[in-house]
């Protein structure tokens, strides 16, 4: 198992934040392409290659929509000129990337045609393109000039958590993202549905399987801690708050909350509909502090059963037992989602408590 961590895109913290993860055994850095509400990803990610040597660097995940594709492929391939054959792309439908703008996700149709370009681009520089009624043959110039490199592999990795989007990544990714807590028998549904889509394109993974990438948050409860405890909603409760968004504004279903967290997700859904804010603006407030920090207001809404739900929290030996557990069910990486203020405490916890003793 690899460990890989979010890393805000802010052009004055990025260089240090994805050195000290480097530094402390991470494999993987990810950057969030939410325009709204981080700095420019793509800015970001060159400055961390540039000052970096080993750690790998993603978008976590880049959004259909916010670029057209060949403009993705370019952006993504300049960066991989800077640090070759570390790059891959993480690519999505969008939740803050469009949810802050009071848009919906791209439709899946839009999306597995960008998919499909991305994927053509990626792997022989050239495809066909359908735009503005016109479809058209277009191919990257200039390669032996270096402007983007091509040459060193990037990887496609698909953000999947419905069916369809499970299937694409297996028609057409090199991996696949997911951003629920998973278990092994949730992972055995969602390999078969990548699996299906693998063999309607013909293809079939070296692995036996697609490369999985769990988008979570991890907390070591200390001796005498519980979910409830200070330190772990300080730790936690941003990425559970982005849960908490994402129910209200309808990215995610009730159903897929798990029961005895329902009534902390109801409660916050019911505290959103009483907002003294026209309804048609309340998607700006949900996305504050969106994975940065908790708003104050929200942290009445931080209870264990939502905490559990959302992140994998427990003793050093529980989460190593169950890293294993998920590791046997073909998750190869889990990705940690710090809060920025307090983000060196968790790199060095996670570092030291857990990728020491795996």
């Amino acid at each position: 198992m690899e460990f890989g961590t979010l890393i805000i895109p802010h052009p004055r913290s990025v260089v240090e934040d994805t050195r000290y993860a480097e530094a402390r055994g991470f494999a993987q850095a990810w950057f969030p392409d939410s325009h709204m509400i981080y700095g420019d990803v793509y800015a970001c990610m060159a400055l961390a290659a540039a000052n970096t040597t080993r750690i790998r660097l993603a978008t976590g995940v880049s959004v259909a929509s916010n670029r057209i594709p060949p403009v993705t492929a370019h952006s993504i391939a300049t960066v991989n000129e800077i640090a070759p054959g570390r790059v891959w792309l993480g690519y999505g439908t969008g939740h803050t990337g469009r949810r802050v703008m009071g848009l919906p996700p791209v439709r899946f149709a839009d999306f597995r045609e960008q998919v499909r370009v991305l994927h053509d681009l990626l792997k022989t520089g050239e495809t066909s393109y359908n735009t503005e009624g016109l479809s058209r043959k277009i191919r990257f110039l200039h390669r032996n000039r270096r402007f983007i490199n091509l040459d060193d592999r990037i990887p496609l990795y698909v953000a999947a958590n419905a069916p369809k989007a499970r299937q694409l990544a297996g028609e057409f990714g090199d991996g696949l993202i997911t951003g629920r807590i998973t278990s092994a028998e949730r992972m055995e549904a969602v390999f078969k549905e990548v699996e299906e889509g693998a063999r309607r394109a013909g293809r079939v993974f070296p692995a036996g399987h697609i490369p999985c990438v769990s988008l979570t948050h991890t907390c070591v409860l200390r001796p005498g801690e519980t979910a409830s405890s200070p330190r772990i909603v300080d730790l936690t409760g941003h990425w559970v708050a982005a849960a908490l968004h994402g129910v209200a504004a309808g990215f995610t279903r009730m159903l897929a909350i798990p029961p005895d967290a329902r009534p902390a997700f109801e409660a916050y859904s019911d505290y959103v509909k009483r907002m003294e804010i026209p309804a048609g603006e309340r998607y700006l407030h949900l996305h504050q502090g969106h994975v940065i920090y908790l708003l104050p207001e929200e942290r009445r809404f931080i209870t264990p059963e939502a905490i559990r739900s959302t992140t994998l929290v427990g003793t050093r030996d529980e989460l190593l037992d169950r890293i294993r557990e998920l590791e046997r069910a073909g998750v190869n990486q889990l990705v940690i989602n710090p809060p920025m203020d307090r983000f060196r405490e968790c790199i060095d916890e996670i570092s030291r408590e857990l990728i020491e003793h795996l």
